[in-house]
This record gives C-alpha cells, sequence and structure tokens, in this order.
C-alpha cells in the first residue's frame, strides 16, 4: 500500500472515530435534557399541583370532592410511569450512547420523590377508594410504579404491600374476562342456528 492511501485510510478511521465520538455526546446531552424535562415535570405545572392536592387530602384539609382527587392520584401516578419509561429508555442506551451518567443524574434527583411518595400512596389509595365507595382501577400504572420504585430501592418497606395491590387486581381482572368469556361461550352454544334453504328449487 502506497502512502498516499495509507495516508487516506488512516484519516478515514480518525473522521469515523471522530463522528462515532461526537454522536455519543449529543446523546449524552439529549439524555440530560430528557432527565431535566422528566424531573421538571415532575415538580411543576400539573404534577405539582396534584401532589399538593393528594398531600392535603391526605392530611385531610383538602377537596371534599373525592373525583376530583381520583383526578389528581392518576395525574401523578402517570407522570411516574413517565419517569419509569425515560429512566428505561437511558438504561438501553447505556452501551451504545454513554448514558450511565445520566441515568445517575436523574436517579439523584428522582429517588427521594418516589421513596416519599411510596411511603404514602396505599394511605392515600385506601383513604380515596372509601370515601368513593369503589375499586380503584390503576393495576397497569400501578405496576409500572412498582418496577420503577423496586429499581430505585429494591428493599422499600412497601414495596410488598404495592405489588399485592397488583396482584389482587390482576386476579380479578383475570377473573372477570374468564367470567366473560364463558359466558360469551354459552351464549353461543345455544344458539339456534337459521334454517336452511334445503328444497328450494332454483330457477
Amino acid at each position: 500500500m502506497d502512502t498516499i492511501s495509507t495516508t487516506a485510510l488512516l484519516v478515514a478511521v480518525i473522521s469515523a472515530c471522530i463522528a462515532a465520538y461526537t454522536t455519543r455526546g449529543n446523546s449524552a446531552r439529549a439524555g440530560f435534557e430528557l432527565a431535566r424535562t422528566l424531573f421538571t415535570n415532575l415538580t411543576t405545572g400539573d404534577a405539582a399541583t396534584a401532589r399538593s392536592s393528594l398531600e392535603r387530602y391526605k392530611r385531610g384539609t383538602g377537596s371534599d370532592d373525592p373525583d376530583k382527587v381520583l383526578d389528581h392520584y392518576f395525574t401523578l401516578l402517570w407522570q411516574l410511569e413517565q419517569i419509569h419509561a425515560g429512566r428505561q429508555s437511558l438504561i438501553r442506551q447505556q452501551r451504545l450512547n454513554g448514558t450511565r451518567a445520566v441515568v445517575r443524574y436523574l436517579d439523584e434527583m428522582v429517588n427521594w420523590h418516589v421513596i416519599e411518595w411510596a411511603n404514602r400512596w396505599l394511605e392515600i389509595r385506601t383513604k380515596l377508594e372509601a370515601d368513593r365507595h369503589e375499586q380503584i382501577d390503576d393495576e397497569h400504572a400501578l405496576h409500572v410504579f412498582c418496577q420503577l420504585l423496586e429499581s430505585i430501592d429494591a428493599g422499600h418497606w412497601r414495596l410488598h404491600d404495592l405489588k399485592a395491590v397488583v396482584a389482587e387486581q390482576k386476579a380479578r381482572r383475570v377473573a372477570r374476562e374468564r367470567a366473560e368469556r364463558e359466558r360469551v361461550q354459552r351464549q353461543q352454544g345455544t344458539t339456534t342456528p337459521p334454517p336452511t334453504r334445503a328444497g328450494v328449487r332454483g330457477a
């Protein structure tokens, strides 16, 4: 290989390395921006209003309208679900885009908030169900909250109880779906088939 070809190859390799480094750096910056956005969304706007409402409700000094409180309950629960989704996205980019530091940064900002709300979540949930005289259907969102909590504090004292609530809802849902399936099958089995056109002559 001549000197010119060797030089061209070296330049190409260096350029590729610079491009990869730049892409990795841009991905990390985008990751930090995502982490800041998730934290901001958790601590301002609708989520902040929901947090304040739920805390006052827990203390007995908030709204007397449990349906309004339920809206705030799901607002905060869905925001926590978004944090889990964003965190999982960053974790899955670690090897390719170098987002490990971003995940640590996000955890440092949200861990306290997640743990504190896990401490009081079942108390609020139980009070809401009692005041509304109706079970709360939050199986999926609460399951995601459990996943987020477990990824942050696997030994949290409330984690087992939160998971038990999710499991109880899943069992009820499976039972309902089975009963509905059996009802439809019974209905189909007793349906009289339409009469045939046997014996009718063609033109």
